[in-house]
């Protein structure tokens, strides 16, 4: 089966054929990602991207810098900067971080050819249904290998959002994502270093490459992703793919979108929500231990038991929940610093919380019982896994968050929240 013949759809997608919700989705995640973007360009993994990838000279815009790079280079560094805080947003249906690895090379490549904002936004939902449809095809066994599937799925995505600027044809399409199979790459074991992030601008890049190098008559197998031998196949024991494709032909996968108003991993988030509201009643002097349980596969991606630099914060279960005993706020990029981390307040109470497993959870859930000094249980639990409904609330919190990310930029975001408003009119 033919990956076109399933997701035909997609590749033709006009932004009138989107309903309202799904544009307004689009637009959160856009300015969501900016702001992550800009934040991120302060991280040090910018700052050595840059200065190895930054003589790539061309007309592309580096957020946060006064560099012009060509669209692959700008794709890669932006990629990386909008992931370096792990704060942009998680796609619930497609099971990676969505808008990381697609928009920096819808925006890219827009800039060259000078693309509309409604043509934007249509490569970007486009790019975000492809990866739902690859991560239906594949099933939970890529993840739980070990791959990374912003880094894979998102190099389809993105190979899909720029093939859908640039107008292939039906064939240029199938060849441009064939040689995006053959580039999809990226492993857990990394997390917790700035390979992570590095994922993101990869990805980006290599959906540049894939499609420009098909549009130029590139040939790659068009049946390189579902057919024998092709990347499903080889990443994954995914069976019946096209089963699972035919059942989601009419969803809109970027509704699930989940937004962070944590810097830290996802899978952490419900952990920190429980704790926070434990705080809320109980007094820390009186706590003897801490209890979080997790479904046993979040230890694969957020379980680093002892961690010491901001980076390891990010992605310890343990780590987060001494941030929100301490109450250090971990809706602040600034909280995950190494000297933060290796401070004897966080250290300290890390020794008090203990991570067990449970089947029965789901991963974006968490129980987290308190044990105080007269040995009383008290039970919190939280499901970050639940996309929210009110989607103007949604925009008021998101606009929020942009601007505390700005401050931390350093940024004007009235200035630079009109310049996204811009760029993206429909």
């Amino acid at each position: 089966m033919n990956h076109l013949d399933a997701w035909s759809k997609f590749k033709d997608l006009s932004c009138n054929d989107l309903p309202d919700e799904v544009i307004k989705v689009a637009n959160h995640c856009i300015l969501d990602w900016f702001g992550c973007a800009v934040a991120g360009s302060r991280e040090p993994i910018a700052g050595l991207l840059s200065d190895e990838f930054g003589n790539r000279s061309g007309r592309c815009t580096v957020i946060g810098s006064d560099l012009q790079v060509d669209a692959p280079t700008a794709a890669l560094l932006n990629g990386a900067s909008g992931h370096a805080l792990d704060y942009d947003d998680t796609g619930l249906a497609v099971a990676c971080h969505s808008t990381a690895p697609v928009l920096p090379a819808v925006l890219a490549v827009a800039e060259e050819i000078g693309a509309s904002g409604k043509e934007m936004i249509a490569a970007l939902v486009a790019g975000v249904e492809i990866q739902g449809r690859i991560h239906l095809a594949m099933g939970n066994d890529h993840y739980n290998r070990g791959w990374h599937t912003t880094a894979t799925y998102g190099t389809f995505g993105a190979t899909a959002a720029v093939a859908h600027l640039l107008k292939l044809d039906h064939e240029a399409y199938g060849v441009a994502m064939g040689l995006a199979a053959s580039q999809a790459s990226g492993v857990k074991a990394n997390f917790g270093t700035m390979t992570k992030p590095y994922h993101a601008g990869r990805a980006a890049e290599s959906g540049v490459n894939a499609a420009r190098l098909a549009a130029r008559g590139f040939t790659a197998n068009p049946d390189a992703v579902l057919g024998n031998q092709g990347f499903i196949g080889a990443a994954s024991n995914g069976k019946s793919p096209e089963g699972h494709l035919e059942e989601s032909a009419d969803e809109w996968m970027i509704m699930q979108t989940l937004f962070k108003h944590h810097a830290a991993c996802h899978l952490t988030h419900a952990g920190i929500e429980s704790v926070l509201r434990l705080k809320q009643k109980l007094v820390l002097g009186d706590l003897s231990s801490l209890t979080l349980t997790v479904h046993p596969a979040i230890l694969n991606v957020c379980g680093i038991p002892e961690p010491k630099t901001g980076l390891e914060g990010k992605f310890s279960l343990r780590g987060t929940a001494s941030l929100a005993l301490n109450d250090i706020d971990t809706a602040n990029p600034e909280t995950f610093v190494d000297d933060v981390i290796n401070s004897d307040a966080v250290q300290n109470l890390i020794e008090k919380v203990t991570i067990e497993t449970d089947d029965s959870l789901t991963s974006m859930q968490t129980r987290v019982v308190w044990i105080d000094k007269a040995q009383n249980a008290h039970e919190e639990y939280h499901d970050t896994g639940v996309p929210a409904t009110d989607l103007d609330e949604q925009a008021h919190k998101l606009e929020q968050k942009f601007e505390s990310l700005c401050d931390f930029a350093k940024v004007d975001s009235a200035q630079f929240k009109q310049a996204v408003s811009e760029l993206t009119a429909i």
